[in-house]
């Protein structure tokens, strides 16, 4: 197995052999699979169609014998002499001629019954002495009376299925009726299995569950006698039935008659009927071999011729890898496309060393500024860091501010100009030299600094001293500045990666700060693989629908209905549990993924909207927007999108925004709560009083309400101070139109008191903690029924 995997990844040829073999085969399969499905098909057609002919040939008997019975009755019931001695009584004759009559036509039992039916003689004389004969009369008489004189009649006789015939004698009124009846038995299954060519099997079982098979066959027989399920006597079935090593097409009806119930089951063997076909499928498979052979042998001298030059170009292609560029690379002056590559290949090799060269430098050293590169920097920090000479390293990581806006401003030409003098600055400078210094990524330089030079943080100074020094480039004066990094080993990492990318943090902490050089801390590091592990969980969590909707009510504090809730946003994890939003919402605020959050629940809330709406007024869900969504443009037109697709006016969502996200950008949080507030949507200012909003801008805002923070309204009770900065809240609101929320009610003293003081609704856990959907709608039935409302 091991040779066959090296040659298929090793040899074209031989893969081009094996492919194309395998693609044959794949073809020939197919093509015996369609066959072998049509034959199946046209097999079972004709199955059916046999057991079909079979069912009308057992009908034509039986309709038959139901003829010949019904004519020696009615010849038996007129003749003149059965009538005057039936008139007599003479019991002597009736048997005589009931038993003579039977004898003549086949029959299995003759009887004589009065006019009510009460029996009188019959062809076996032992018949009289039992009970049961008396019941099969009355039994045939009610179903002959049910069903018509003309009627089939079928009952179980002596444990045998047995077809009955009833002729009244008249004389001229009817004196009595003759019953005569045909058991079914071996001969006449054997008979219509011959005229049919179909197996048959009738079952039978009496009413004491005696059971009785008659079959074509003795394996059939056998089968039946071991199992016959209920259903074959109350049932139509069509269905495979798998006896001993064949599988029969079996169709079989059964029915209730006299006395118990009865079952014909036609059988086809599909072995038998496939026989014919077998030839034909040996054939198919005998050419099938031979044309592999045939397309094998022509597949592999084709193969050969072409992959023969190859293999020689293959042998040239190694010693050029093995740095041999004076190996001959013979066929260059063939006229094909074989030719064609080993000119190819022949050019190559005349490339390649002169590239080397240029390759290396382009490898190692920037070809804007001729500083070393990034990987260059990095192996002489790790080389010294694996030398043993040094036992401590700094580097310090320098990024120019603004750089992006003079590209954007000014072009790249003359960005590239001041990197250029950048670098010189920085090489004029003793403690950079140019084994020491880099240029690591666009307007980003390291500089090593050794332990027997000045202190990382003297060396920072002069640096950024040096850099600020505005520069002159074509005449224009360029004022730049530049934010510093700067980490040690072994203090701030273990290795050179770890070093290199701490100073990276401290540079951005210095940027991010407007701070001039930052020495690296170990809480500066606000990504680490814990939390990049979260965000890549936390996108799964969205795909693979963990995350859940809770909601928590909000109550009218004049009535107590449940007018509104506050969506609220719970992960499920599938293996740390139901986790708290602490863990991840402000991670997710961070990372920008609150605004894929956002979306979610909006959707979700949207979803089932509807599900949550009772009587007529609109029941509201609140939803918190962060910074990040309110600062995108495209949020506005994302909600419009969802009202349309699930058909929900903008007044059943309110969005509620802390005021820190306002202040962040007011100008723009203006424009955009505009747009929101025109379209409809109900507007909060969440955790009112505890941000430094402005009340200028509040009174510019469209916004609809106030929530105060619970952490007035904890307090309220006890503390004078918060009770007041609640009443002042409420009053200010109120004064501007607006409605307030109170959240973190937890006590029926802090709801009454925001009901007095004119609070128009509220939420905590006195109230309802948050919930899933479906616990809520229960939830809110227990309320209504609680307070007596509808």
């Amino acid at each position: 197995m091991g040779a066959l995997s090296r040659m298929l990844r090793g040899r074209l040829s031989f893969r081009f052999i094996i492919m194309t073999l395998a693609l044959l085969v794949l073809i020939q399969s197919i093509g015996f699979g369609v066959v072998q499905a049509t034959v199946d098909r046209y097999v079972r057609g004709e199955v059916q169609h046999a057991i079909t002919v079979a069912e009308r040939v057992w009908n034509k008997l039986l309709v038959q014998n139901h003829q010949r019975l019904a004519e020696g009755a009615e010849l038996l019931a007129s003749d003149f002499g059965f009538r005057s001695a039936v008139a007599s009584r003479d019991a002597n004759t009736i048997a005589s001629a009931l038993q003579n009559s039977a004898n003549r036509i086949g029959a299995s039992v003759a009887i004589l019954v009065d006019a009510q039916w009460q029996l009188k003689a019959s062809s076996e004389e032992t018949m009289r002495h039992f009970d049961n004969v008396q019941h099969l009369i009355e039994a045939l008489a009610q179903t002959r009376a049910k069903e018509g004189e003309e009627a089939y009649l079928t009952a179980l006789y002596e444990g045998d299925p047995t077809q009955f015939v009833i002729v009244p004698v008249r004389a001229p009124r009817v004196i009595g009726y003759v019953l005569m009846g045909f058991a079914i038995k071996p001969d006449m299954i054997a008979e219509a299995s011959d005229l049919s060519g179909v197996e048959l099997v009738l079952m039978s079982r009496s009413e004491s569950n005696s059971v009785n098979v008659v079959a074509s066959s003795t394996p059939l027989k056998e089968h039946f006698l071991r199992n016959i399920p209920g259903e074959y006597f109350l049932e139509d079935l069509l269905f495979d039935l798998p006896i001993n090593d064949d599988t029969f097409v079996s169709m079989i009806h059964g029915q209730q008659v006299v006395g118990g119930y009865i079952s014909l089951a036609l059988m086809e063997s599909l072995n038998e009927a496939n026989q014919q076909f077998a030839e034909l499928f040996h054939q198919y498979l005998f050419i099938t071999a031979m044309g592999l052979v045939i397309f094998a042998i022509t597949v592999t001298w084709l193969s050969r011729r072409v992959a023969r030059p190859l293999e020689v170009l293959t042998h040239a292609t190694s010693a050029l890898q093995q740095g041999d560029y004076d190996v001959v690379i013979s066929g260059t002056r063939r006229e094909d496309e074989v030719g064609l590559l080993a000119r190819s290949f022949d050019g190559m090799r005349k490339s390649i060393k002169q590239q080397q060269d240029t390759i290396t430098k382009l490898a190692y050293y920037d070809p804007l500024t001729g500083l070393p590169n990034r990987l260059s920097f990095r192996n002489k920090v790790a080389n010294l860091m694996r030398g043993g000479q040094y036992h401590s390293l700094s580097v310090i990581t320098i990024n120019l501010d603004r750089f992006k806006q003079v590209n954007d401003v000014l072009g790249y030409e003359m960005g590239d100009e001041i990197l250029k003098a950048t670098a010189s600055r920085l090489l004029g400078i003793s403690c950079s030299a140019h084994d020491k210094l880099a240029r690591v990524s666009g307007d980003e330089f390291s500089v090593l600094v050794l332990p027997d030079s000045q202190p990382a943080m003297d060396v920072a100074r002069s640096l950024l001293e040096k850099l600020n020094e505005p520069l002159e480039i074509d005449h224009t004066l360029i004022d730049l500045s530049a934010s510093i990094g700067i980490a040690s080993w072994p203090q701030d990492a273990a290795g050179c990666d770890g070093l290199i990318n701490a100073s990276q943090v401290a540079m951005y902490a210095a940027k991010k700060r407007t701070e001039d050089i930052v020495q690296y801390k170990q809480e500066l590091m606000t990504s680490t693989p814990e939390s990049l592990s979260l965000l890549s969980e936390l996108r799964q969590a969205v795909v693979n629908h963990e995350l859940r909707v809770y909601l928590q009510p909000k109550v009218s504090s004049q009535d107590n209905r449940v007018i509104a809730a506050e969506a609220l946003v719970r992960w499920q994890h599938p293996e740390k549990g139901l986790v708290p939003p602490y863990q991840f919402v402000p991670f997710a605020e961070q990372t920008g993924f609150i605004r894929e959050l956002t979306k979610w629940m909006i959707r979700e809330i949207a979803a089932q909207w509807h599900g949550l709406q009772k009587g007529n007024d609109t029941f509201r869900v609140s939803v918190n927007l962060s910074t990040r969504d309110l600062m995108t443009t495209s949020f506005p037109e994302f909600l419009a999108q969802t009202l349309r697709e699930y058909n929900i006016p903008a007044s059943g969502l309110c969005l509620e925004i802390t005021e820190s996200a306002i202040m962040d950008d007011p100008s723009f949080a203006e424009q955009t709560l505009a747009k929101l507030s025109n379209m409809g949507f109900r507007l909060s200012i969440d955790d009112f009083g505890t941000g430094y909003s402005s009340l200028g801008y509040l009174k510019r805002l469209p916004v609809n309400e106030l929530k105060v923070d619970q952490s007035f309204v904890f307090g309220m009770i006890e503390n004078n101070s918060d009770r007041m900065i609640v009443q002042s809240t409420i009053d200010l609101a109120h004064n501007l139109g607006l409605d307030v929320v109170a959240e973190g009610v937890e006590t029926e003293q802090m709801y009454q008191t925001l009901a007095a003081l004119g609070c128009e609704e509220v939420q905590g856990y006195f109230i309802g903690k948050p919930m899933p959907v479906t616990d809520f709608k229960e939830w809110r039935e227990e309320w209504n029924a609680r307070h007596g409302l509808k």
